[in-house]
């Protein structure tokens, strides 16, 4: 797992996992500036993210996606417990609206 950088931003498979782990924001610049999120890599590819889709005053709404090849093996799990960890330590309420894409 690694915290989402600019390198990791700028990945393609990040991207292609889902393009709205950043896409609410000006550029990937303004994302690491204010934006927050995790990436889990699986031989140096991003596998799964959880990460602030937009930001608000004290908070964010998530997105988590993970790679169907790497579905049900807990890593969603992982990477929004780094994320919801993350919010709580510096006081960033993480607003949060699941569905399931089949």
């Amino acid at each position: 797992m690694k915290r989402i950088d600019k390198s990791l931003a700028g990945d393609p498979n990040f991207n292609q996992i889902s393009e709205d782990f950043t896409s609410q924001f000006d550029s990937i610049d303004d994302y690491i500036e204010r934006g927050i999120g995790f990436g889990i890599l699986h031989n140096g590819e991003v596998v799964c993210g959880a990460s602030s889709y937009s930001i608000y005053n004290e908070g964010i709404e998530i997105e988590v996606a993970t790679h169907r090849k790497h579905r049900r093996k807990g890593l969603a799990t992982v990477a929004s417990s780094a994320l919801l960890l993350e919010c709580l330590k510096k006081g960033i309420y993480p607003s949060w609206d699941a569905a399931i894409e089949h």
